[in-house]
């Protein structure tokens, strides 16, 4: 009888053993699937954010730049910073400075502006405008432009790029809007990064 007794209490304490281990298992597994699935969420972000519907994700963004009125209407060429949000996949970063354009104003008709990008065509240096000789000149190698953006003089295979502009009536004030793009140095042809 005494055998009897101590199988049964064996038994019981193996039954209860396993349960516990079985319960451990279960718990720990559970408690190791929430960082994974954590983990899993962070980086599946960036694949889980819309993406422009255009389809054409090198056509540039239409940019504000500035009122209308800021852009003065003596047909002489100004730099205006380009500002706008930047994202990666895990970070965004509102207002930040990619760029500079700049923006022409006609005498003729108060309504038509121009826009070309400040970076040189030849290797991406930084145009300035040459208000004494009426001509974009870049400082690095020396190439020179027409207020129009054609090439004058220099080792750029191209004139500046030009940017499309749009103004925009924000209650009663235009605003100008450039479609801002960057483009491949060196090269005769207009070929967008990206």
């Amino acid at each position: 009888m005494h055998s009897k007794v101590s199988a049964t209490k064996h038994d019981g304490s193996a039954r209860r053993s396993f349960l516990v281990r079985v319960a451990a298992i279960v718990t720990g597994t559970l408690a190791g699937l929430f960082p994974v699935a954590a983990g899993l969420g962070v980086l599946t972000n960036p694949l889980r954010r819309s993406r422009p519907s255009s389809g054409d994700e090198s056509a540039g963004t239409l940019v504000p730049i500035c009122p209308l009125e800021a852009v003065r209407a003596d047909g002489t060429p100004r730099p205006f910073a380009v500002t706008t949000e930047v994202a990666d996949a895990w970070s965004h970063f509102p207002a930040q400075r990619v760029g500079v354009v700049f923006l022409n104003r006609s005498s003729k008709d108060p309504n038509s502006v121009t826009a070309f990008s400040a970076t040189c065509p030849h290797l991406g240096c930084a145009v300035e405008y040459d208000a004494a000789n009426s001509r974009f000149e870049c400082p690095c190698h020396k190439s020179g432009f027409a207020k129009d953006g054609e090439k004058l003089f220099g080792p750029s295979r191209r004139g500046l790029d030009a940017l499309k502009v749009e103004l925009l009536d924000k209650g009663g004030t235009k605003e100008v809007l450039v479609q801002y793009e960057r483009f491949q140095a060196g090269i005769a042809e207009r070929k967008p990064i990206g």
